[in-house]
């Protein structure tokens, strides 16, 4: 029996790697990454991060990438994200393909894990949670309002931007175990407040 491969499927006929299932209060759409789209080099690194039994095991690959680096030193998931390798798409318009032989619909696998996880339906919206290229938008079902889904894309913002701070202290302190003569020098600092 062939082994079972999670997150890998096809967009029509394209292979892919779905990202993030659901996208938020959009859960008819989720992020993917066509991987004929990626160069050689980048393809092998992420194949080899959605192989791993870490991705295996995790129910979001995102989570995984957003711990992961391409061998330039890159996070996986914000190079994904800011080179436009993720797409967001219709959940209908995916098929995952756990073996070869097998296809399954995204939109089926998300509706069987919704009752799984309780039957929770995040509220349905056409406005795009971010910068991503949205898909052709249907028509909006009673949701969110605009103010809603800009606090849910500032929120996503400030995630992206904490992500990215903590990579940078991470690539810095890197640095300075490398060679701590690049650590800055701290001053004598500021004299003590004279009191009066």
């Amino acid at each position: 029996m062939a082994d079972i491969m999670k997150h890998v499927g096809r967009h029509g006929e394209k292979p892919c790697v779905v990202v993030f299932r659901t996208v938020p209060n959009e859960p008819e759409h989720c992020l993917i990454v066509e991987t004929a789209s990626l160069s050689e080099q980048k393809h092998d690194d992420l194949m080899n991060v959605v192989q791993s039994l870490e991705a295996q095991e995790a129910n979001e690959l995102s989570e995984v990438l957003s711990r992961r680096q391409f061998h330039d030193g890159a996070n996986m998931l914000n190079d994904l994200h800011f080179s436009k390798n993720l797409v967001k798409v219709s959940t209908d318009m995916v098929a995952l393909t756990p073996t070869p032989a097998d296809k399954i619909s995204l939109k089926e696998v998300n509706a069987e894990i919704d009752k799984i996880d309780g039957g929770f339906t995040p509220p349905v919206t056409d406005q795009p949670v971010d910068s991503i290229q949205p898909a052709p938008a249907e028509v909006p079902v009673d949701g969110a309002s605009e103010a809603e889904n800009l606090l849910v894309q500032a929120e996503l913002m400030e995630q992206d931007a904490k992500s990215m701070m903590a990579e940078a202290e991470s690539k810095k302190a890197q640095a300075y175990e490398m060679d701590p003569d690049l650590k800055p020098k701290r001053g004598p600092g500021r004299p003590p407040k004279s009191e009066q």
